[in-house]
């Protein structure tokens, strides 16, 4: 697997995630932060107008596998508490904007763009599963070969509400069928890192075709001894923006996530 970029230190020791929360305040973070901080969670995340956000809360109470609410801001304040020194307006290698439900841009941040009414959601994030499911010692054979997981739209949709709407989006990564089983065991303990997989085989029977992903990382490849396994996945929040068209809307950019303070340890449940 290729670090993101400023990974590591030039002594070969892992940044931690408020380093990695740094270098992305000074502007010297905007790659991937897949493999970041190992140990710590990171989020997916979504900001919104007080009017939409509270629209929005209601369709994740709806779909908490799709987005799990790890932290809430009050509106204007854009600090996490709960996730460590969090600050919404600088944290995020990327955002992207949305005006009315389309994209419009990525930012570097939000400093000229944040204002009083704004509130921000952070997500469990799959970037973090793949870490439990490491430290589970689940072999990631995929990563020897170069795919990182890729993104497919699904014919199953989410619960609407109030606006808010979206085919469910998931996250893909294939497994050795035994080391399938130790990963669906693995991540049920991890609910609010989506959890146990929503579908494992088969993707035809969940309306995706696996040559035809919304985005990927790296060449994909499912071997003839793996199954491909499916998570649900947080893009499907970007795809409930659009469909609702709040006047404005910004989202992390996909695989540059807020690394929070937050330890896996403290999202692990014995029982799920």
């Amino acid at each position: 697997m290729r670090a993101a970029p400023g990974l590591l230190r030039a002594e070969g020791a892992a940044l931690t995630a408020r380093e990695v929360r740094a270098r992305a305040r000074r502007g010297l973070w905007r790659g991937t932060t897949r493999g970041a901080a190992p140990g710590h969670v990171q989020c997916n995340v979504v900001i919104l107008a007080a009017g939409d956000a509270e629209r929005f809360a209601g369709w994740c109470e709806r779909n908490p596998t799709v987005a799990p609410v790890l932290a809430r801001s009050d509106p204007g304040d854009p600090r996490l508490p709960a996730l460590g020194a969090v600050d919404l307006r600088y944290d995020l290698p990327a955002y992207r904007a949305f005006a009315h439900g389309s994209a419009v841009g990525e930012l570097g941040d939000l400093a000229d763009r944040w204002t009083d009414d704004l509130v921000g959601f952070a997500f469990g994030c799959s970037f973090s599963l793949e870490d439990a499911l490491r430290s589970a010692g689940v072999p990631l054979r995929y990563e020897q070969r170069g795919f990182g997981g890729a993104i497919y739209r699904t014919a199953i949709a989410t619960q609407a509400h109030a606006g808010f709407a979206a085919p469910m989006i998931v996250s893909m990564r294939p497994f050795a069928l035994a080391d399938a089983d130790r990963a669906v065991e693995v991540s049920r303990h991890y609910p609010q890192l989506h959890g146990a997989p929503m579908h494992v085989g088969g993707p035809e029977l969940i309306g995706v075709a696996l040559d035809e992903p919304l985005e990927s990382i790296g060449a994909i490849g499912v071997q003839a001894d793996e199954v491909p396994v499916f998570w649900a996945c947080g893009v499907t929040t970007q795809w409930a923006i659009e469909h609702a068209r709040p006047s404005l809307a910004y989202t992390h950019v996909s695989s540059q996530m807020l690394v929070t303070d937050l330890r896996l340890d403290d999202l692990h449940q014995r029982a799920a």
